[in-house]
């Protein structure tokens, strides 16, 4: 009885307390209601600002590392191969990979062609760029003095080339005519967009706005280095693929045993196959062999390259500003 006692006590001094409140509120209800809305104002101006000063990511995704993207009309892609951010300094890279088509391994594009613009979210007032070709395939894009809080870089590939394919040339007046209602063709018809977040780029302490000369030979060492993995891993696979010819040679000896001692058709079908194997595989040697003769021979050639612009004769066009 007493604890029934007790908590009715409790629950008539949390209703007196809220009708004190209430009468409190009542006797100033113009001043509560104007700080009320005061702090919903307030609370609706910081969101404001926080939303447009503080930096973020941008809304779109990044363009992922090593994904060719195609731009123009003459089936280029361009693929970006890294990002590299000193917050400290403002100096971004982009490196990127042109591509004829589906042919990756290669080096001869007509850079010269290839251009970029590029556009900055909350990238500063003072952030300037540049386009530097660093091989016969490869530019690196370059900002510097942009803000450490920049959200987004948008850059776009063009291929200036012209594609005869859209280039029309009518053999009469009434074909002239006719052709004018077709819709013609957009040489930007793939876009060739990269959108590069603040938050998926690579951070250095070290990186600076690198000259020309410093980037190709940088490009050339990276190059180097790409062949002499492959021939690395072909060099493994050879001592691989001679490991399974001796265990195909050595089955051949087990099954000819066994024939020796029976007359057994399927034997010799395997025999047969251990035989096509061996060949089969002598084939793979010797495509491992054409690699690791071919990238000795792209080693020579980026090494010469290297040197000539090392000795200041590179044959690459100058930078172009964005």
């Amino acid at each position: 009885m007493t604890a029934i006692i007790t908590i009715a006590d409790k629950f008539r001094n949390i209703f007196q307390r809220f009708s004190r409140f209430g009468t409190w509120f009542l006797e100033n209800q113009r001043r509560n209601l104007i700080g009320i809305f005061s702090l919903f104002i307030l609370i609706a101006f910081g969101t404001t600002v926080i939303v447009n000063i503080t930096p973020r990511p941008s809304n779109l995704p990044s363009t992922e590392l090593n994904t060719p993207v195609p731009f123009g009309t003459l089936n280029k892609t361009a693929s970006l191969t890294k990002s590299v951010l000193n917050k400290n300094n403002g100096v971004l890279e982009l490196h990127y990979t042109i591509s004829d088509g589906a042919i990756t391994d290669q080096d001869l594009v007509d850079i010269s062609k290839i251009k970029f613009t590029a556009m900055t979210d909350h990238g500063g007032n003072q952030v300037t760029g540049r386009v530097v070709p660093t091989s016969n395939n490869t530019f690196v894009v370059q900002f510097k003095n942009l803000s450490h809080n920049f959200n987004a870089v948008t850059l776009t590939a063009h291929n200036k080339s012209i594609n005869t394919a859209t280039v029309e040339a009518p053999s009469s007046v009434s074909a002239d005519t006719s052709s004018a209602k077709k819709p013609t063709a957009n040489s930007n018809t793939a876009s060739g967009k990269f959108i590069i977040n603040r938050d998926k780029v690579s951070k250095s302490n070290t990186l600076t706005f690198a000259s020309q000369k410093e980037l190709e030979v940088s490009e050339s060492d990276a190059k180097i280095s790409a062949q002499q993995k492959l021939i690395s891993k072909n060099t493994k696979a050879i001592v691989e693929y001679q490991k399974a010819i001796d265990q195909q040679q050595s089955f051949i000896k087990k099954y000819q045993k066994i024939l020796a001692q029976s007359d057994n058709s399927d034997t010799q079908t395997s025999i047969d196959n251990a035989r096509d194997a061996i060949t089969q595989i002598r084939t793979q040697i010797s495509d491992a062999q054409k690699n690791i003769q071919r990238a000795k021979t792209n080693i020579t050639q980026y090494q010469k390259t290297k040197k000539q612009v090392q000795e200041g004769k590179s044959l690459l066009p100058k930078p172009t500003d964005l």
